[in-house]
């Protein structure tokens, strides 16, 4: 049976809202997506009926909370089809994620990381900042000016002092596909590492750790109908297993002993192992709850709705004057969004703004956290881009008054 977007579409009440008369027309998804009542709902259950500590409380409360946390990381392995739920590891966000990678991973006698020029800044940076403290190398896979990555450019990239190779999935910023399951080939050829970037990718194409063979996957899942302020870390257990401790304290040890005037401790293994703290209970089952919902849509549905819209966006765009599409406009390798600038606006924020306030449109401006990119473009970050992201609440009549705002605001600004 076929989704039925209008129902849907029910299911996030902000869209309900009004601003200065006008309905919301959402197309920022690739920031944050809208939350659904029924991961709003899965989160209240948990502060009105068992607002409780998981894991080391076993009375009826604790034991509740503890199952539906367990229950949760369960849905996030199935999610991304993960072979054991415990090689998933709440985070705050996929930054956090990367960055446990970045820091906790042991390199050996290997001194190189191989990144890209269209990584969101939390996919190079911290290796970036590793590579400075440890005297290691970085190399830097140029893409190409429509987004996409030549092969050859990997293959010259990898070899066998490679330690790792940080991609993204899916740009924020162009929304291109990086051809992963070739990128892993090369890696492992070399016995290379390969941290997949799926922050954009996850909410909107079907996901499988597995079929790529992927070293380490990171999501945000405040851009897939989840909380924000939580991400997920997926790594293979061996490899967690070997990486050092990004954080310790409570819930990561199995026993801490007192001898001969030493403290010693015994820690626990993934995913307990870096989920030092208390946790965001309420957070992680909301994150379940988000996972749940789309595999009930379907992600391949998903994908394909959200590239119907994107073809008529890029068809629209293309047919008004002084508006300029980063990227390929060749929606069959892109995920849900467009970036764009327009001759004649001083600056993306322009742009977002005149929509905002004319049409109640709502886009990102900016650099997108990918100013390597734009610089590349000859865009100055401070100028930036615009860019319209679609998800699965959006329809057609969204894009089209996308559209009309564009039309408009070239008409007044030439």
């Amino acid at each position: 049976m076929l989704p039925d977007w209008n129902k849907i579409r029910d299911d996030f009440t902000v869209l309900k809202r009004t601003i200065n008369g006008k309905p919301i027309v959402y197309l920022d998804s690739a920031c944050m997506s809208l939350k659904p009542r029924q991961v709003i709902d899965a989160m209240n259950e948990y502060y009105e009926r068992f607002p409780a500590c998981g894991g080391r409380s076993i009375h009826t409360l604790g034991t509740e909370v503890s199952n539906a946390y367990s229950a949760a990381r369960e849905k996030m392995a199935r999610f991304i089809n993960a072979a054991h739920p415990e090689e998933c590891i709440w985070t705050r966000n996929a930054t956090e994620a990367i960055n446990i990678v970045a820091r906790s991973l042991r390199f050996g006698d290997r001194s190189k990381i191989v990144t890209t020029s269209l990584e969101h800044h939390s996919g190079s940076l911290p290796f970036v900042e590793r590579a400075r403290r440890d005297g290691l190398h970085v190399k830097v896979v140029k893409a190409q000016d429509d987004g996409t990555f030549d092969i050859e450019d990997w293959k010259q990239a990898i070899d066998n002092d490679t330690r790792i190779v940080s991609v993204v999935h899916s740009s924020n910023v162009t929304g291109t596909v990086a051809p992963l399951r070739d990128i892993v080939e090369i890696a492992h050829d070399h016995g290379a590492l390969v941290l997949s970037d799926d922050a954009q990718f996850a909410p909107h194409h079907p996901m499988d750790v597995q079929s790529p063979d992927v070293d380490f996957s990171v999501l945000s899942i405040h851009k897939m109908c989840g909380p924000s302020g939580m991400g997920l870390l997926y790594g293979k257990m061996d490899l967690l297993k070997d990486m050092d401790m990004f954080l310790t304290g409570g819930d990561t040890v199995a026993d801490v002993r007192f001898e001969n005037g030493e403290i010693i401790p015994e820690y626990l293994p993934p995913p307990e192992k870096f989920e030092a703290g208390l946790q965001n209970y309420a957070g992680a089952i909301g994150s379940g709850a988000a996972a749940d919902y789309l595999l009930s849509i379907g992600m391949r549905e998903i994908e394909k709705r959200e590239r119907k819209l994107l073809t008529i966006a890029v068809k629209g765009l293309e047919e008004i004057d002084h508006v300029h599409i980063l990227g390929t406009e060749n929606v069959s390798i892109k995920t849900g969004l467009v970036t764009f600038r327009v001759d004649t606006v001083s600056s993306a924020h322009d742009v977002a703004t005149f929509l905002n306030d004319e049409y109640a449109v709502m886009v990102r401006s900016g650099a997108h956290c990918v100013h390597p990119f734009h610089y590349q473009q000859g865009i100055k970050p401070s100028i930036g881009t615009a860019r319209a992201s679609f998800y699965l609440y959006n329809n057609e009549q969204d894009v089209e008054t996308f559209l009309e705002g564009m039309r408009q605001l070239v008409d007044v600004s030439s």
